[in-house]
């Protein structure tokens, strides 16, 4: 391959592509709209079950990208930054779902019906403390495979890597969350 080809690919490559539109140059969005546009849709429907909560989705998405393409780093990798941000879109999309339908069904005139959430916001923390020892490359791969339920292939496709090596990511990642939280200290863990 020549360089001239090279510097072309290089050129048109997703990270290239953000940076450039980071610049103000709206042609490179409306590239990077096309590459990603049918992935996001697919994303959201598969989570959704629902074409119209994906069609709103994907396009808050979009409009998520926007507002964060000054605080893009080209030295990363795009996808992992923008399923990252269409997979807190969702989980946002889920939590607005769980409060409409939770306010809806609380019993004002009964305090026992309010829920206690003390212990799922302690389990939340530990979670996201034991997701943030991860790169965000290792931190989507594991949320996605393990508690999306996508599969190492789509990962793979999504990532540019093989099936092998999102594989062997998971499970690195995995280890590493297994070993910091076995070597927790369950008195400190309570304290804090």
């Amino acid at each position: 391959m020549s360089n001239r080809r090279q510097r072309a690919g290089r050129d048109h490559s997703d990270e290239c592509l953000m940076a450039r539109y980071a610049s103000g140059d709206t042609e490179a969005f409306d590239q990077l709209f096309r590459r990603y546009e049918r992935r996001a849709y697919v994303f959201f429907l598969r989570r959704t079950s629902s074409p119209q909560r994906a069609e709103d989705l994907y396009q808050e998405l979009f409009l998520r990208i926007h507002r964060a393409r000054d605080e893009f780093d080209s030295g990363r990798v795009f996808t992992p930054w923008f399923f990252q941000i269409a997979h807190r879109l969702l989980i946002d999309d889920l939590r607005r779902a769980f409060r409409a339908r939770e306010i809806g069904a609380i019993d004002f005139d009964a305090p026992a019906a309010i829920p206690n959430t003390e212990a799922a916001v302690a389990d939340r923390q530990e979670v996201e403390f034991l997701l943030d020892i991860l790169s965000p490359e290792e931190r989507y791969v594991v949320v996605a495979s393990k508690m999306e339920g996508i599969g190492y292939p789509e990962l793979a496709d999504q990532l540019g890597k093989s099936v092998d090596a999102v594989k062997k990511m998971a499970s690195r990642a995995l280890q590493r969350i297994r070993s910091e939280a076995s070597s927790a200290d369950p008195l400190e863990a309570a304290a804090g």
